[in-house]
Formats: C-alpha cells, sequence, structure tokens
C-alpha cells in the first residue's frame, strides 16, 4: 500500500468503530484509535485496520482522540512517537494524563499546528468533536457529539439547536464523520440525517457502527430519500478505503 514508503495520497482508510485515517494534501490525520496490541497478528496492517507505526515513519501524522471512552482511545497512540519522527497529538481535556507532549483542547478552543487549524466543539457526550482545516478543506470529525435518542422520543430540533448550533457552517465541509449507530435505528440513527440536511458536507462518512456495516448501507437509501445528494462513502468493513478529491 505504501508508495515511496508513504500511503497515496488524498485516501482514507476505515480501522474500526469510530477510527480512521485519513492523508489529505501530505498529512496524515488518525483519529480515534483503540485497538490493543494484542488484536495485531503478524500480518496485521492498515488493510485490516491496523496502524504500524514503523510504516509512517516517512509521514507527517496528527493523532486525534475525542475522547476517553474504550472504543475511541487507547494509550498505545502514545508509543507512537518511538517510531515516527514527525507525530503531533490533538488530544481532548477529559484523557488521563501523559508523558507524551500533545495539543490539549476544551470545548470552543483553537489551535494551530504548523498549518493545521484545529477549533473544538462540546459533545452531547464526553470529550469534543473537531473541526480540523487544512490548505483550504475542512474536515469534521463528530467524536461522540450525537443524537442519542434512546427511547426516541426527543425533537430532531433539540440535536439540530443545542448541538450542532455552534459547528463551522460557514465555511463548507469537505469530509464529514458523522456517528451513524445501529442501536439508534429509526431514532434519528445517530443524527446522522439532521447533520447531513443541516451542513451538507462534500463527502459523508459514517462511523461508530460496531461493526453493523450494513446498518450504513439502509441509513444511504434513507439520505437518498430525503434528498441528500452529495457523496456518501458506505462503510463496508475494516481496512475498507476510499479515494477523494
Amino acid at each position: 500500500m505504501n508508495i515511496n514508503g508513504k500511503l497515496p495520497d488524498n485516501s482514507i482508510w476505515h480501522l474500526i468503530q469510530s477510527s480512521f485515517l485519513l492523508k489529505l494534501n501530505g498529512k496524515v490525520m488518525i483519529f480515534d484509535y483503540f485497538i490493543a496490541p494484542g488484536q495485531i497478528t503478524e500480518n496485521s496492517g492498515i488493510e485490516t485496520g491496523v496502524i504500524r507505526p514503523e510504516t509512517l515513519i516517512n509521514e507527517e501524522v496528527y493523532v486525534f482522540v475525542s475522547h476517553s471512552h474504550e472504543d475511541h482511545f487507547n494509550p498505545v497512540v502514545f508509543d507512537w512517537n518511538k517510531s515516527i519522527p514527525d507525530i503531533h497529538y490533538i488530544l481532548s481535556y477529559d484523557l488521563p494524563k501523559s508523558q507524551v507532549k500533545g495539543t490539549i483542547l476544551r470545548p470552543n478552543e483553537e489551535k494551530t499546528l504548523k498549518d493545521i487549524r484545529v477549533r473544538s466543539y462540546p459533545s452531547t457526550d464526553d470529550g469534543l468533536a473537531y473541526s480540523i482545516y487544512v490548505k483550504g478543506k475542512h474536515i469534521y470529525f463528530s467524536g461522540d457529539n450525537a443524537f442519542w435518542n434512546w427511547d426516541g422520543d426527543l425533537d430532531d430540533d433539540i440535536y439540530e439547536r443545542i448541538a450542532l448550533a455552534d459547528i463551522d457552517g460557514e465555511k463548507a465541509m469537505d469530509i464529514a464523520f458523522q456517528v451513524c449507530d445501529p442501536r439508534l435505528d429509526g431514532m434519528g440513527d445517530g443524527g446522522i440525517h439532521i447533520f447531513a440536511r443541516k451542513f451538507q458536507p462534500k463527502l459523508l462518512v459514517p462511523i461508530h457502527s460496531f461493526g453493523q456495516y450494513e446498518f450504513n448501507a439502509r441509513v444511504e437509501n434513507r439520505l437518498r430519500k430525503s434528498g441528500f445528494e452529495n457523496t456518501y462513502w458506505c462503510v463496508s468493513g475494516r481496512g475498507d478505503s476510499f479515494s477523494i478529491f
């Protein structure tokens, strides 16, 4: 998969759950990685949803952690700096303290690392959501900032008014990673429909599937019926990849 020691540019790989690797304009961004070393076999790699840090030694890497839930965070990411010379950590304030130096954000903060600008938002669960601005592109990563309509009795506008009101809608979203949770089937699906309607991202990526990838296809049908015409990546399994732009 590596070309001249690097990953192909303008590509996304699904790793597991809400974890993705995005390479955009020469920069590698890894979101909410949590696979434990014990789950890694000799043949594991990005094609099976696993990060091997030694394969990223020639990359400029940014590791984002939205919050401390065990399906979004594993401290193993802090070992990667032993292998990757050019690595940067963007971390939620609710994570346990680490010896590794990182940029720690609280809600509604903004920081710049090299030529990447990061803006944080409060979540409807723990931690943060992020807007990331890279060479004119806007990427949104929701973390667990979702429409947790467990009883099915919440109105859509509650999520839109409370959770989505502060998210940057002036700069069009080129890529949006948004919760699409099969446990909320028929009860807003985690908020992906409301989000798509409000922001109309150019590329919408469902996350937080708990491995039930067939749900992503059902949600795509609902999105199309509701009028969403932009690109939707129907993630189909660990190691699935997508070429962008």
